[in-house]
């Protein structure tokens, strides 16, 4: 009877974890955002550079802004008639006067997060609980962008992740967008934040 009671109590675990999920963030359509349109291509982009903004995506223990990363929102819309290949897309932030970022790996996100501390010495023979890393969660990975085919007429999102604070005069760069399977390159984009 207890092994049925915890099945039962792991799949309603499951359950709610999946439905959480399905409530999860979605993108709009490139056009709300600050975007940009090239060669029947649209690239919508928005930084989330608050904790109100961050919070509903990654929620309330990853503000993100608070460790120094700084999350992109990138949309793009594929009005062409042809599949874009999107495996040599690069992504870029700058600021007027300043160097250009690039984006961190979404893995890379947490290591930054939690400084190594040296280990400390316990009268205890227990172990201690390592402290959570408030930004290994899940949300960091499955809301960054990840598209690398995207069929004509079709939208792909998520975020890119940059460190750096956020400054007056922002600009995205992205480029290496082609066009499948004539290999066409499609012009850049710059898209003030």
């Amino acid at each position: 009877m207890r092994t049925l009671a915890k099945s039962a109590l792991a799949l309603l675990s499951i359950s709610l974890t999946l439905a959480a999920l399905d409530k999860g963030f979605k993108a709009g359509a490139p056009d709300q955002y600050s975007h940009q349109e090239n060669e029947k291509v649209l690239i919508g982009s928005k930084a989330f550079d608050t904790e109100e903004a961050t919070s509903p995506v990654f929620g309330k223990k990853a503000d993100l802004n608070r460790y120094g990363i700084l999350p992109v929102l990138v949309v793009i819309r594929n009005n062409r008639s042809q599949t874009l290949d999107l495996n040599g897309l690069e992504v870029k932030l700058t600021a007027s006067g300043s160097h250009s970022v690039a984006p961190l790996e979404p893995q890379e996100v947490a290591a930054i997060a939690i400084p190594a501390k040296e280990p400390k010495m316990s009268r205890s023979p227990l172990p201690r609980r390592a402290q959570k890393n408030p930004l290994s969660g899940l949300e960091i990975v499955e809301h960054s962008f990840s598209a690398r085919m995207l069929p004509a007429g079709e939208q792909a999102s998520g975020f890119f992740y940059f460190r750096t604070r956020p400054q007056a005069g922002m600009r995205l760069l992205i480029n290496g967008i082609f066009e499948r399977p004539s290999g066409k390159e499609i012009l850049y984009f710059e898209i003030p934040l």
